[in-house]
């Protein structure tokens, strides 16, 4: 038991690793942010589809183990749902990294946690507990640090406010994944979703007439990066960590990801912290680490 926790941990540690190398990706993918979200989720697609259906038939089971057959009648609806709040995330979160810096884009897409929380008084997610309201301050708080590292011109407010509209699609997108992992396995949603994402983005590039395509290499590299690295093996080494190690710590652990961006940020794009950053970062991570203590594993 103790070495499948070591395994578990050492897969979110790499996983959030991985998912700090997207802020990075989309800067050098040399295309407009809803462009860099459809050749991420369009990349992506081939290889989860191959995975749900060559994988072993007893391999897919949801959570509750019953099994596929045991699905809601709305789940389909659910599917598209879900995409077209991980679509509406995407595009919002990677404005956000384009705009303002790297650290403040991931960490303000980070509180969702919080924003579900919030949702839960409408009876829309689970009723938060007393500990929550004990993070919510810190939220706050750290929220007008990173807003107000970027109005010392260490940013854009404008791209702040993109990441925290980003958080509130990404909450949506997790209460809806919630709901569909009682009746099917984190693969088959991931995929699913991930091909309602790439329709709905792509059907948005051709209205707009911005259908385009990396104009170097370099740029089919970094997207074929945020693909692979981040969306496929970093979004699914959490699915698998997350099944072994309990919800608190693996929410730590996963709070790697924007100091990872951060430092990234810093070394590869010059982007250095400034001290309101760094108190955002601390108080919105003490949030985070709150809030995310009673949660159940999606």
């Amino acid at each position: 038991m103790a070495q499948s926790s070591f395994w578990a941990i050492a897969t979110l540690v790499v996983a959030a690793i991985l998912m700090g190398l997207g802020p990075i990706f989309v800067r050098y993918s040399g295309v407009s942010p809803d462009a860099s979200a459809f050749w991420r989720v369009a990349l992506a697609a081939p290889v989860l589809g191959a995975t749900v259906f060559l994988m072993p038939a007893g391999s897919s089971k949801p959570a509750n183990g019953n099994g596929v057959s045991a699905r809601k009648r709305g789940d389909t609806g659910l599917m598209i749902l879900a995409g077209l709040f991980f679509a509406a995330d995407l595009v919002a979160c990677h404005m956000a990294i384009e705009m303002t810096t790297v650290g403040n884009a991931i960490l303000l897409n980070n509180l969702a946690p919080v924003i579900i929380g919030f949702l839960g008084l409408f009876g829309i997610a689970r009723k938060p507990g007393v500990m929550f309201w004990c993070g919510v301050p810190f939220a706050v708080i750290g929220g007008y640090f990173l807003f107000r590292a970027s109005e010392t011109g260490a940013g854009s407010m404008r791209g702040d406010a993109f990441a925290v509209l980003a958080a509130f699609f990404y909450a949506g997108y997790l209460i809806v994944i919630s709901r569909l992992r009682r009746n099917h396995s984190a693969v088959s949603i991931m995929f699913w979703s991930t091909l309602t994402t790439m329709i709905a983005l792509g059907v948005m590039m051709l209205i707009k007439g911005n259908f385009v395509l990396p104009p170097h290499m370099t740029g089919w590299l970094a997207l074929i990066g945020l693909a692979m690295l981040v969306h496929v093996i970093g979004q699914g080494m959490v699915s698998v960590g997350l099944k072994r190690v309990d919800e608190a710590t693996g929410s730590m652990i996963l709070l790697l990801q924007p100091f990872v961006a951060s430092i990234l940020g810093a070394v590869i794009l010059g982007e250095m912290l400034n001290q309101w950053h760094i108190m955002g970062s601390a108080a919105v991570v003490v949030a985070l680490l709150i809030a995310t203590r009673r949660r159940r594993t999606l």
